[in-house]
């Protein structure tokens, strides 16, 4: 069993907020702060029970094993919306993301990487046959369920954590390989952006161009080092070296309404194999 993750450390702590509220019966307002109460057998059980009417997925699975070892809440809590879908829906959207598995992942990789729900929502059109889901969805789900960006609070300690206890279970990983090998994987930016789509502006393409220049550049002068050449060649490749300089991170991309990016750009992801405090 995975070792026990914090209250902050589950990507859907708000959807079990909601639910916490509504077994201790609080009235539902919007951004009213509650007190969380004793959170033993009686509340687990009753969480299990409205997880198990979850559409069968890989998030589902991950929520119930999440729930075997969170640790108890203390404190305080807000929640800017209870609402689980939109009157007059035929589908309860929010929910049905989890179970369309081409639609989930990319929306998951896609908001590890910080990307907020209005470009996650243009990304999807391009890339669902059949798009059912509207900007308000995403942004709900991402909320509720999938709640991972490090500008709403989720650290590089609370992704790792996370991380950790996928990896601490064969099926989840097994169930997870596609963001493991996307998202969460040991990729070049490039690589990110071509497995997501992701449109680069103009200094990003002449920052990841002059990027790629430096690099082979460097390479040659490794190289150099084990060729026999006369002295004024090695002090000139010596010189290339000391002032070729590697680009910092790209630009971020803008900031955006809800689950918008920041200084942490489209690179700032968890390392799958890898922790960082």
């Amino acid at each position: 069993m995975s070792a026990p993750l914090l209250w902050d450390d589950n990507p859907a702590r708000k959807y079990f907020d909601i639910l916490l509220a509504t077994y201790w019966g609080y009235p539902l307002v919007m951004y009213q702060t509650y007190l969380y109460q004793s959170f033993g057998r009686e509340e687990r059980a009753y969480i299990r029970s409205e997880l198990e009417m979850l559409p069968n997925s890989p998030l589902k699975e991950l929520f119930l094993s999440i729930l075997e070892v969170i640790q108890a809440p203390t404190g305080s809590f807000k929640i800017k919306s209870f609402k689980l879908k939109d009157h007059g829906d035929k589908l309860v959207h929010t929910h049905e993301i989890m179970a369309d598995l081409h639609v989930f992942f990319r929306i998951a990789g896609l908001s590890w990487l910080n990307t907020p729900s209005v470009e996650i929502f243009t990304n999807l059109k391009h890339h669902s046959i059949n798009m059912i889901y509207k900007e308000k969805h995403i942004a709900r789900f991402l909320y509720q369920y999938w709640n991972v960006g490090t500008q709403q609070g989720y650290s590089i300690k609370r992704r790792n954590a996370l991380i950790y206890h996928l990896r601490a279970s064969d099926s989840l990983r097994r169930a997870f390989r596609p963001i493991a090998e996307g998202a969460w994987g040991d990729l070049k930016p490039l690589e990110l952006a071509k497995i997501y789509d992701i449109p680069l502006r103009q200094p990003q393409i002449r920052a990841l161009n002059s990027q790629t220049i430096q690099n082979g550049r460097i390479a040659l002068f490794e190289d150099s080092k084990g060729i026999n050449t006369t002295e004024s060649d090695h002090l000139s490749t010596k010189f290339l070296e000391s002032t070729l300089k590697i680009q910092s991170d790209l630009s971020d991309h803008e900031d955006k309404e809800g689950n918008g990016s920041g200084p942490e750009d489209f690179l700032s992801f968890g390392d799958f194999g890898g922790v960082d405090d």
